[in-house]
């Protein structure tokens, strides 16, 4: 089975996975059983209405078909039924209404009122949920709901009017929303983690910003899913406040998508992507600063974003799927499974933002208009791209674990002398180039290999270089190398200078050959060995570690010249005894 092969048959399976999760996610969080009964009745007042506009009035068989048309600034659409007779104290109607100023009249007398200081201090008129409690006497009189649009293209349609107790109306309400409140705070913490963890990619040597960019992404979208479902409302009376974060996240979303897909080089129009993330970035900049000075609303260049949102998604989608189709056609060995699964939750996502853009705009001219309109589509893709996101990551480090392994285990097989475990010359030379600051090398020369070699044979040479090796390893425990230069010369490199230190680190190396010996009848542990250090006074500033090594060499042989001297004495002894073995065979 080719890698390519492999990849795709990991990339369907994540995907099921992935799929079946946000299938469960969604049944479990629109699961009626877990939905709080009305203490009261809850009626939503659907039909009964009449309704005025200008000279025209007619009467609404539904309010949810209220064939409003677009409503502009200082259009007055007036709703007017008689309230039912049911006895609830207090009784409390609900209804939403969006950039305009709402009063509500019982029998001609006012109880309620919103939106003046908006419209008098300049700023934009918030989207409003409108919580009107009735007077104890309100069965059978008339209501009359009074909206003054304060913005050009201000809506379309009438959001539904519930009649019921307010604490029962606040929980309908939040149950409705419990699956964009779940995922948009689900979003949110997401967003957060990715931010913690941004810094240490940032700052690492492969400096990738995608993280930084996805945690933006996720914080606009779950900031947006929150505000557009009067979640944040529910919670605080700032509506002002959650409207303007409602339109500038909207806003923020193409830069921040843009962004992500740059940074994760997955556009293959490189100066495209680049010009269109310039483009939202300043769009977002713009609009933001006109919103800010109260020079130009920020609700009216909705249709722009709009228009610049389907340009961008539906070029991202084509760029996209043609990039993957053409490397799945060329069998591409560079695409994993965790790059497939970020693509598809990316077109997935652009694909559900695309269709509720569509589903907005149809609304919006169509008699249900777009007061009604959701944004389900946008959730759930959201929901998909955050997990494909954290899929990708989370199988990005498997393979950046499995890709390190197997470097690792390759630079083992380059770098590792086979006999005895350390470094090889080669690995030794390169650390003494890259060799800088405070260090300290030992140079080491085994004794008695050649007359091991001779006198037992290579297999007894062969054991005592491995374990004077493994002596090595017992005894430089904290050293920066440990290397087998080649033949019976080795090298340690300390880093640090500490002439106390290492005089006890070289008293226990001769322990430790001392013991060695004294468990062995036929192998003598034994070495020459001699140190220089980066501060030595015999090495001038500029010198290498290189030179460093050489003078630790030159020292070295002190050493060795008395070690011979002994070795001729082991010889001697090592004849006699022979000797005096051969005369006992003969006696026998």
């Amino acid at each position: 089975m080719t890698k390519a092969v492999k990849v795709r048959l990991q990339t369907g399976l994540l995907s099921l996975v992935a799929l079946s999760i946000v299938i469960v996610f969604l049944r479990f969080l629109g699961n009626s059983k877990f939905n709080t009964p009305s203490q009261f009745d809850l009626v939503q007042l659907d039909s009964g209405w009449t309704i005025s506009r200008g000279m025209e009035s007619w009467d609404l068989e539904r309010i949810s078909l209220a064939s409003t048309g677009i409503v502009n600034s200082g259009d007055v659409i007036v709703l007017s039924r008689t309230l039912p007779d049911t006895r609830l104290d207090p009784a409390t109607i609900y209804f939403k209404t969006v950039l305009s100023t709402v009063d509500v009249f019982v029998d001609d007398y006012p109880i309620y009122r919103f939106g003046e200081n908006y419209l008098r201090d300049g700023h934009m008129m918030p989207k409003m949920l409108n919580f009107v409690q009735l007077p104890k006497d309100y069965q059978g009189k008339e209501l009359k709901i009074v909206l003054t649009a304060r913005e050009d293209n201000a809506f379309s349609g009438l959001s539904p009017v519930y009649f019921g107790n307010y604490n029962d109306i606040f929980t309908y309400l939040l149950q409705l929303h419990r699956m964009p409140m779940v995922i948009g705070v689900y979003l949110i913490v997401f967003a957060f983690l990715l931010l913690v963890m941004s810094p240490f990619l940032f700052f690492a040597s492969s400096h990738d910003y995608s993280i930084l960019f996805g945690a933006l992404t996720s914080w606009a979208m779950g900031s947006y899913i929150l505000c557009y479902n009067d979640v944040f409302w529910m919670f605080t009376d700032s509506p002002g406040l959650f409207t303007s974060i409602e339109y500038f996240s909207l806003f923020a979303i193409p830069a921040a998508t843009m962004g992500f897909v740059i940074a994760a080089h997955q556009s293959h129009y490189k100066k495209i992507a680049n010009i269109l993330f310039l483009i939202n970035s300043l769009f977002l900049i713009v609009t933001t600063i006109l919103h800010v000075t109260s020079l130009i609303h920020i609700n009216h260049f909705v249709t722009a974003l709009h228009i610049l949102g389907i340009t961008e998604g539906s070029f991202l989608i084509i760029s996209i799927l043609y990039a993957t189709i053409k490397s799945y056609m060329q069998d591409n060995p560079q695409i994993s499974a965790s790059t497939n699964m970020l693509v598809i939750g990316l077109v997935l996502f652009l694909i559900c933002a695309l269709i509720d853009i569509f589903k907005y705009n149809v609304m919006k001219f169509s008699p249900m208009g777009e007061v009604n309109s959701h944004i389900n589509f946008l959730t759930i893709g959201a929901l998909l791209f955050t997990m494909s996101l954290l899929l990708n990551y989370f199988f990005h480090c498997i393979e950046y674990i499995s890709e390190s392994s197997e470097k690792e285990h390759l630079e083992g097989l380059a770098y590792n002398d086979p006999l005895t475990g350390l470094q090889n010359r080669s690995r030794c030379e390169q650390v003494l180039a890259e060799l800088s600051g405070t260090y300290t090398i030992i140079s080491l020369d085994l004794d008695y290999l050649k007359y091991t070699n001779d006198n037992f044979g290579h297999s007894y040479g062969d054991k005592l270089l491995s374990g004077f090796a493994d002596i090595l390893k017992n005894t430089f425990t904290d050293s920066l190398l440990i290397g087998r230069m080649g033949g019976d010369e080795f090298i340690v490199v300390l880093a640090y200078v500490d002439e106390e230190r290492l005089n006890r680190t070289l008293n226990n190396l001769s322990d430790q050959l001392n013991y060695r010996n004294s468990l062995e009848t036929k192998l003598r542990f034994s070495a020459s060995f001699g140190y220089a250090t980066s501060k030595d006074k015999e090495v001038r500033s500029n010198l290498s570690a290189q030179q460093v090594y050489l003078l630790a060499d030159q020292r070295m042989y002190t050493m060795k010249n008395k070690h011979h001297k002994q070795t001729l004495g082991r010889l001697y002894d090592d004849l006699l005894n022979k000797i005096l073995e051969k005369g006992g065979d003969e006696d026998q």
